[in-house]
């Protein structure tokens, strides 16, 4: 088992590295960073898109100026260089010529190209400044200055159409709102009239990791705001896809070889499973397959050795009932020869009384030789059963009418409850009801009462008596091998201790239960249940 863990460690670490070298690799550069460079592309749009067109009317060596005075109204840094084109590739290259943003996340910045001479650069700081709160104010804090400049250009009623042009700019959506129609709370209202930039968490952009879904802020002198977002439609499926792909792959190459070293001991469960049905089936030369760099090849083992034990075993039982069957039956048979022989010499009383004792002595052997053997044979191997139908009324009539005759003393009586159709075995259940009424005219007093019954699963026979009854905690124990509940009174009665352990097999082969609990004649009543199942596989 050691072995066998440290094989899966070393697996599960071979796939890490694995991973970390050859997977994870390939991932950040065709999934990770296509998706941070298009975030930080969809972040600085706007924003970017309104500055460059502003630096295009400044002369350019006013620019730089012009970017200084602005810094601080913005969350990321602001900065020129120089566009050559060989510092570019091709895709770059034709990115830019068409007035787009190119996101470099390896690098933190950002291009936006102001014209055939210079790029505006944005650079992101590594750190928020202090008098924002989080991540989303300083992504949107330059959007909302340039929008606030140029509208504060124009009169209050073309706003709305203003904002409608310039958020082409813009990959997520621009509104223009008044305080009013604002459902925020106090608090955030406030801040706004502030004019602070209030931002609004969702349960979308918390799913995201994003600070919030929708900046606010107002504009001064008036009652309106200009709402940005939300961010999250458009952010979330990024981050999900991102996410699902690296999930996928680590769970995939970290699963692959835990699946490779499970199947061997899975093929081991299952040889495992077949040979123990086939011994429950009475197989048992049947033996459990090891499996190469199977982790359960031990426990097959241990299987196949007690297999073996288990055979071994049976083997000598059967050996043994078969000598018992020969060895026990020869001086039985000769013993009877000669108390026959003994008893046609002699005509002393006293004699003749003894010879009639062993006899009885030898039946009684007999018949626990024969019941060890219907035991042995019935534990060892379950017999081919013919099930028929058969209407309980009229069997169990026929079935007491001969134990009647035998005993003339003993009133059995039989609880008649109308026509009732059963499917049993009809040799086997014969031998089970014979094997009760024996107990119950062995252990009851003159009074037997039978009764049958159609239960909502199937059947039930009882057979009650009005002897002295058996305890419930006893009521187990009766139908094992051999138990007798009172050993002064089986001397005196007989039997050999197998006849309800027989009837117990019998009803199991049926599917069905023997058991026992008192008597409403003040004995015991035993009761044969079995399920009406039966019908249903016979007819098909």
């Amino acid at each position: 088992m050691k072995r066998s863990l440290l094989f899966l460690s070393f697996i599960i670490i071979f796939s890490v590295v694995s991973i970390q070298l050859l997977v994870i690799p390939h991932f950040e550069s065709n999934v990770r960073y296509p998706t941070e460079k298009w975030a930080l592309e969809f972040l600085t749009s706007g924003s970017t898109d309104l500055l460059a067109q502003q630096l295009q009317s400044i002369p350019k060596h006013q620019r730089i100026a012009y970017l200084q005075t602005i810094q601080a109204n913005f969350g990321f840094e602001l900065t020129l260089q120089d566009y050559q084109q060989n510092d570019f590739s091709s895709e770059q290259q034709s990115w830019l010529s068409e007035d787009k943003i190119w996101g470099d996340p390896q690098a933190d910045l950002a291009y936006r190209k102001i014209d055939n001479e210079q790029l505006l650069v944005i650079v992101k700081p590594n750190t928020v400044p202090k008098h924002l709160v989080n991540e989303a104010q300083r992504w949107m804090m330059g959007s909302f200055y340039l929008l606030s400049n140029i509208l504060a250009k124009h009169p209050q009623h073309n706003w709305p159409s203003i904002i409608d042009s310039l958020s082409d700019n813009f990959s997520y959506p621009v509104a223009l709102m008044t305080l009013s129609e604002l459902t925020y709370t106090k608090q955030q209202i406030a801040q706004l009239k502030t004019g602070a930039i209030v931002t609004i968490s969702t349960a979308d952009s918390n799913f995201i990791g994003y600070p919030a879904d929708i900046a606010v802020q107002h504009i001064k002198n008036s009652d309106k705001v200009i709402v940005l977002g939300p961010f999250s439609p458009q952010l979330k499926g990024k981050v999900v896809y991102m996410l699902s792909i690296f999930y996928f792959i680590f769970g995939f190459f970290l699963l692959i070889p835990i699946i490779i070293w499970l199947i061997p001991g899975w093929r081991s469960m299952l040889s495992l499973n077949k040979v123990a049905i086939l011994l429950g089936q009475g197989k048992f030369d049947a033996r459990a397959k090891l499996i190469r760099f199977s982790h359960l090849n031990h426990l097959s083992k241990t299987f196949n050795t007690m297999a073996e034990k288990i055979q071994r075993l049976i083997s000598s039982h059967k050996t043994l009932i078969n000598a018992v069957s020969h060895e026990l039956r020869t001086p039985i048979a000769r013993i009877e020869f000669n108390i026959e022989l003994l008893r046609n010499s002699t005509a002393n009383n006293y004699q003749l009384g003894q010879l009639e004792r062993i006899e009885l002595s030898l039946n009684e052997l007999n018949s626990l030789v024969s019941e060890m053997l219907t035991h042995a044979r019935f534990e060892r191997e379950i017999p081919t059963l013919t099930f028929a139908a058969v209407e309980l009324n009229h069997w169990i009539k026929q079935e007491l009418l001969c134990l009647q005759e035998a005993n003339p003393d003993i009133d059995i009586i039989l609880l008649e409850q109308g026509v009732c159709h059963a499917m049993i075995d009809t040799f086997y259940m014969s031998r089970a009801l014979s094997n009760l009424m024996r107990n119950a005219i062995a252990y009851g007093r003159n009074r037997i009462q039978v009764s049958y019954k159609k239960t909502v699963k199937g059947w039930l026979i009882c057979v009650a008596d009005n002897g002295d009854g058996i305890p419930l905690s006893n009521a187990e124990k009766v139908f094992e091998p051999f138990y007798r509940e009172d050993q002064s009174r089986n001397l005196q009665v007989g039997g050999t201790g197998l006849g309800l352990a027989i009837v117990k097999q019998i009803l199991g082969w049926h599917e069905g239960t023997a058991s026992v609990e008192p008597s409403s004649l003040g004995g015991a009543c035993f009761m044969l249940n079995w399920p009406a199942k039966r019908i249903h596989q016979e007819s098909t």
